[in-house]
């Protein structure tokens, strides 16, 4: 493949990748109800069910898992546990140690969340379904490379 071809390829799908992030900050900045009177923004669902995955969780295991500061986790949690959708407990071997586990108001809008998911993404799960082990390990390597070139960005001091 000649490198004017690669470079237009990339350019394509940069493009693409562009108009994607574009609408994934509108999303991020709209709130929904998931099977409570409660609002919640995606960044709080998302929280809500890493740690329905995961019960037990600690800040800082959540905040490497989801790729932000444990600042911000904390900050979502704050709101979580003031919406009475996460409760913070203590480690009883150790005081310090915090895990966090679901409310039952969590617990249903994690479940909520799972269908809401089961009823958007059907097409995606289907070409997931279909892609062979080299497509996966593909898509795959492309995002990490993707998350590699954000960890890059976000460490430099400054862009020039």
């Amino acid at each position: 493949m000649n490198s004017e071809n690669t470079q237009n390829r990339f350019a394509l799908f940069d493009a693409l990748f562009h108009k994607i992030i574009n609408k994934m900050k509108r999303i991020e900045q709209t709130p929904r109800h998931f099977g409570t009177d409660v609002l919640l923004y995606p960044s709080e669902i998302h929280t809500i069910d890493a740690i329905g995955r995961n019960p037990g969780i600690n800040i800082t295991e959540l905040a490497t898992m989801q790729g932000v500061t444990k600042g911000a986790i904390s900050q979502i949690i704050r709101k979580l546990v003031d919406k009475e959708m996460v409760v913070r407990m203590k480690d009883e071997k150790s005081s310090r140690e915090v895990f966090l586990v679901l409310s039952t108001t969590g617990k249903i809008a994690f479940e909520s969340h799972k269908s809401f998911h089961a009823r958007t993404d059907p097409h995606l799960l289907e070409l997931i379904g279909k892609a062979d082990e080299h497509q996966m390990a593909f898509v795959k390597e492309v995002f990490e490379a993707i998350d590699r070139f954000c960890d890059q960005i976000l460490s430099e001091q400054s862009p020039f």
